[in-house]
């Protein structure tokens, strides 16, 4: 190949040649800055960047880079953005100069300054190279190549005109070329933000399908447990049943059985929501209707979440309660009627839940002189540590009890 070649000029170069031929400097960066703002195409502003450079130092190659750093994690090298004036071959040569590599940009990035090679063939370090053969393959004879550094000191890549003949830039050339490296430096640090952007993007969406995922098996293996769990409360109410079957007092063996299912219910509530805390609401409606006594009761408070300890407690301890008003209180007549209320109280470090059963138009109730499983169950109160009182009142029965709310969301 000779060493010399004829390159033709691209038609993008003759806006910046006429300006450069008939006018100053300055209407000759003006011509490039108006050219490089009306380009919106990324790949077409570093052609553009490229052209600008040729037009300055009227060379005839001229090429852009990208510092990267290789995925094996050796040291840092150079990916060919845009080129002007090479071929095909030319550039598969050059796409990725390692850092070992005899050039004038591997010698700008060692240094991190411009280096200008007047020429190749007088270049000691590079004589006998592969790297000189390729330069003369291309017909290249010399080089200037200007780092591209952000504002705020990183060097971003390269921008380099090559001459196919011994060349020395001038201090006008080199002039301009520092004020055309403040633009492409500018630009080339805003891809590089937009591409970190658009990876942490595409990362965060993959994150957030993971999640996705994770939740769909979450709900599925909670219906399956949830599943599984009221098969096993059937299961054990079918064994009661048949266990106790012929027993003198069958209502002991209903009894167990109801308060079976309404442990049962009040698994479903914190399955449903992961065994994360319940709201106290949820947990009474599900006690009530379990009971078949939701239409009698009137139920208010503020949301209160109850641990999956607190919240068994509170179902059984409820149906406990609307099973002794079905039977003895207010809720054994027509017109009798039941509030369930609760609240929050005391300073903010050492809140405490209220909770009311309050029976009405019931029969008039008196105080049990024994107590069984159930009298046992509700004095032991929420927190399973008492602050139960209960009133046998001739209105109706009433029950107050009080918890810390910090001994409320545990599991156990």
């Amino acid at each position: 190949m000779s060493m010399l070649r004829i390159v033709s000029t691209t038609p993008t170069l003759s806006a910046f040649q006429e300006a450069q031929d008939g006018s100053s400097d300055i209407d000759l960066l003006h011509a490039i800055s108006v050219d490089l703002i009306a380009e919106q195409d990324r790949m077409a502003l570093y052609g553009k960047i490229v052209d600008a450079a040729i037009a300055i130092t009227r060379s005839q190659f001229g090429t852009m880079q990208l510092k990267r750093q290789p995925s094996d994690g050796g040291a840092p090298g150079l990916h060919l953005l845009v080129s002007r004036g090479l071929t095909a071959e030319d550039r598969a040569v050059w796409q990725w100069v390692d850092p070992a590599a005899h050039s004038s940009c591997t010698a700008a990035l060692k240094s991190g300054r411009r280096v200008v090679i007047a020429d190749y063939e007088l270049w000691d370090e590079i004589r006998g190279t592969r790297d000189l053969e390729a330069f003369r393959r291309a017909g290249i004879r010399s080089a200037q190549t200007t780092p591209l550094v952000s504002r705020d000191g990183t060097l971003l890549g390269m921008i380099s005109t090559h001459w196919d003949e011994p060349h020395e830039p001038s201090r006008r050339d080199l002039r301009l070329l520092d004020i055309l490296a403040r633009q492409a430096a500018d630009l080339l640090d805003r891809m590089i933000a937009e591409e970190a952007l658009r990876d942490r993007e595409q990362e965060l969406e993959k994150t957030v399908a993971a999640l996705r995922k994770n939740e769909e098996l979450q709900k599925v293996l909670n219906d399956e447990l949830g599943h599984r769990v009221k098969n096993l409360f059937a299961v054990v109410a079918a064994i009661t049943s048949y266990t106790l079957r012929g027993s003198s007092d069958q209502s002991r063996s209903r009894t167990l059985q109801d308060r079976l299912m309404a442990l049962s219910s009040a698994h479903d509530i914190l399955l449903q929501s992961s065994w994360k805390p319940a709201l106290l609401k949820d947990v009474a409606v599900a006690a009530m209707a379990n009971a078949g006594i939701r239409d009698r009761i009137g139920i208010d408070g503020p949301d209160v979440a109850l641990g999956s300890k607190a919240a068994l407690n509170l179902a059984l301890i409820l149906h406990e309660l609307a099973t002794n008003a079905l039977k003895y209180g207010s809720l054994s007549l027509g017109a009798g009627f039941v509030d369930l209320s609760w609240r929050i109280g005391g300073e903010p470090a050492s809140e405490t839940l209220y909770l009311s059963w309050k029976e009405t138009r019931g029969p008039i109730v008196r105080k049990p002189t024994g107590s069984g499983f159930g009298s046992r169950l509700i004095g032991a109160g929420i927190a399973g540590s008492g602050n139960v009182v209960l009133s046998y009142k001739t209105t109706g029965l009433e029950c107050e009890m009080s918890a810390p709310l910090n001994e409320l969301g545990g599991s156990e």
